[in-house]
């Protein structure tokens, strides 16, 4: 008779903790309720711990939910917290099983993850503070900047400029923040050089629908490079709306793929949006504009010697553009003046690169002054906004060294200029509106609202 050997009892009870194993999700399986990545079985069926802490709190707590609009809202990995009715009736859809709920446990509390975001949220407040006035933190009070001059006292809480040290681990995170932005910008920036897109028609369904800039067959449909040659023309009000309307769509295809998106309300994403609405395409027109001659040479002579001006132009990727004239006389041409001088020259002569335009960016669409935020996303933003203060100086610091500290001050106060050149633009929208309501995005984040 043969003894199995315990070496032998092993190896036939291994198929069975195989089988075990395996009864654990695939690594890279999707929820099924918004396809984020799904982190077990959970009440039947594959979900992230999202959607299964918002089915069962749900439960738990009896609520009931309305939906605001036809009943059949997108319920996607960035849009999940849109509509509570909907992700509530696609769970129920997709089989999470309501008797799976074990009602005798605790309440549901804050996982860890969360509990430690809200701790450093309160350490950065209370941060926030107890700094003096003049340090960044006065900024995030106006509605872009504090215009008082910033190289007094702006950064000196943040480092010390002899002996800059930095968290290697923060690097590691702008870098991280960066690189995620630039690979936005770049579909943004196929979409707008080719403006074969049909712009948007209503900002509030755009903010439900899933965004464009993931969607393989859109982008390819819809980034063909133009091969004609064009030739230059000069921009009308008609076509700066025309141009308005399409950067304003891609503004809100850009807004949804930012990550603090996702945990705020519809009414606080809108209002965020309305607030930068007037801001973007500016932005977008002064940085990528090309000019074959340097912003700081004015002049150039003729073969008889004759000194001339020579154009100081903005243009759109369809060859319009906008030009400097002499002295301004009205809102159009002051605009013109404003953004050239202010903007365009200024991003140049501070020699700005992409990325630090695009972590800028980021940066104004952070408005915790913005209209019709709620309590709760004015904290949210006002956090936010601290924390992209302090990643951008860190950056810049890295990148351009001793300059740092004279490129951060010019471009915040490159916000203001940019803020008052859109008081100017929406005047001359708000004249053209009068005659001419075609309730486009223009009318809808900037002359009438939502």
């Amino acid at each position: 008779m043969i003894v199995p050997s315990v070496s032998m009892i092993m190896y036939h009870e291994l198929p069975s903790l195989k089988n075990k194993k395996r009864e654990k999700i695939p690594e890279g399986t999707l929820c099924v309720v918004c396809a984020d990545l799904a982190s077990g079985i959970h009440y039947s069926v594959a979900s992230c711990n999202g959607c299964k802490t918002f089915f069962r709190r749900a439960l738990v707590n009896k609520q009931t939910f309305q939906c605001q609009f036809t009943g059949d809202c997108v319920v996607g990995k960035s849009v999940r917290c849109v509509c509570r009715s909907c992700r509530l009736k696609k769970c129920f859809d997709m089989g999470m099983d309501p008797k799976a709920i074990q009602h005798d446990r605790d309440k549901i509390r804050y996982t860890k993850a969360l509990k430690k975001k809200r701790e450093e949220e309160k350490r950065l407040k209370e941060t926030i503070i107890k700094e003096e006035v003049g340090s960044p933190q006065s900024i995030a009070s106006d509605t872009y900047i504090n215009t008082s001059t910033p190289s007094s006292s702006t950064m000196v809480n943040m480092i010390d400029n002899d002996h800059p040290s930095f968290d290697p681990d923060a690097q590691i995170d702008i870098k991280a923040v960066i690189d995620d932005l630039l690979r936005i910008e770049s579909k943004v920036k196929l979409l707008r050089n080719s403006f074969r897109f049909e712009s948007t028609l209503s900002a509030t369904s755009c903010m439900y629908s899933s965004c464009l800039l993931d969607d393989i067959t859109y982008m390819a449909d819809n980034t063909h490079p133009i091969e004609a040659i064009i030739d230059p023309f000069e921009c009308t009000v008609e076509k700066l709306r025309e141009w308005f309307v399409r950067d304003l769509s891609l503004m809100l295809e850009w807004g949804k793929c930012l990550p603090i998106m996702e945990g705020l309300l519809l009414n606080d994403k809108l209002a965020l949006m309305k607030a930068f609405a007037p801001i973007f395409p500016l932005i977008q027109l002064a940085f990528y504009t090309k000019n074959d001659f340097e912003c700081d040479i004015v002049i150039k002579l003729e073969p008889d010697c004759t000194p001339r001006p020579i154009p100081e132009r903005l243009n759109y990727p369809d060859g319009s553009f906008i030009e400097k004239g002499g002295k301004p006389t009205n809102s159009w041409e002051e605009m013109h003046a404003m953004l050239i001088d202010g903007c365009y020259k200024m991003m140049r002569q501070l020699k700005i690169k992409e990325s630090t335009f695009v972590l800028y960016k980021l940066l104004l669409f952070h408005n915790p002054d913005a209209d019709g935020l709620s309590s709760i996303g004015k904290k949210t933003i006002e956090c936010e906004r601290m924390r992209l203060l302090t990643q951008m100086f860190v950056y810049l610091s890295s990148e351009r060294g001793k300059d740092a500290q004279t490129i951060f001050s010019n471009l915040l106060m490159m916000s203001a200029t940019l803020s008052k050149t859109a008081s100017f633009i929406k005047r001359v929208f708000d004249f053209n509106h009068i005659f001419n309501r075609t309730n486009d995005l223009i009318d809808q984040l900037i002359i009438v609202g939502l």
